[in-house]
């Protein structure tokens, strides 16, 4: 018995050190890439093994607001982890190939193979998502319209970043845009349209992505920073 529990410890304790270390390499590249997004020095903590097999809250990700003023670091769940590690690592994104094939300005939910398409590619674009959206709640914006909004017009640069496409990341923010109108309300806005007022760059014709991607200008924060 004491042979048996010794072993288990061993286990335990050698899975544990292993899972720790690979969270903490993807933690400290989506970091990188979420400090970029947020304009200061910020951090990813993804969930651990331990927490997640425990974890019955429905947010993927979430940064608190203490007094009024967002945290320097924000959660993220295992599963969007660990999809945006894999997202990292292959040089091809075999779940999100589809998504360059359809318009999905006119998806209403009643294409088959759109549909299909949407099954296959949603988790993935929802983990890239979730990294946008919630490095503008580190930004400043504690509001979900806003920060779901200025998330949607930084996904193509964060796919980018990732190791992604223009290609790709462009029919990502297609697609997580055409979904907007099944995402809880507190999650729209009437003003995250071209020329809108949540649209960071009213002047030029694109939205939600630029011809250029790029990171948002220096100095422009949310007003809970």
């Amino acid at each position: 018995m004491k042979l048996a529990a010794l072993l288990l410890v061993v286990l335990v304790t050698g899975g544990w050190a292993v899972e720790k270390h690979s969270r903490s390499g993807n933690e400290r590249a989506l970091s990188s890439l979420a400090s970029e997004l947020a304009g200061r020095r910020v951090h990813v903590r993804c969930q651990s093994l331990w927490l997640s097999l425990v974890d019955v809250d429905s947010k993927l990700g979430d940064v608190p607001f203490t007094n009024g003023h967002a945290a320097s670091y924000t959660h993220i769940t295992r599963p969007m982890c660990r999809l945006l590690a894999r997202f990292r690592h292959e040089s091809r994104h075999a779940e999100i190939e589809c998504l360059a094939q359809f318009d999905w300005s006119r998806f209403h939910g009643d294409d088959p193979a759109a549909l299909a398409c949407s099954r296959r590619a949603e988790d993935m674009a929802e983990a890239l998502m979730t990294l946008a959206h919630e490095s503008m709640h580190l930004r400043g914006w504690a509001d979900e319209a806003a920060a779901q909004c200025y998330g949607l017009q930084q996904l193509t640069f964060t796919v980018e970043r990732l190791g992604g496409t223009l290609a790709e990341g462009l029919a990502v923010t297609s697609y997580m845009l055409a979904l907007q109108q099944w995402v809880p309300e507190e999650y729209q806005s009437a003003d995250c349209a071209r020329g809108g007022l949540l649209d960071l760059y009213p002047k030029t014709r694109p939205f939600p992505t630029e011809e250029m991607p790029a990171a948002l200008p220096r100095g422009l924060f949310g007003p809970q920073l």
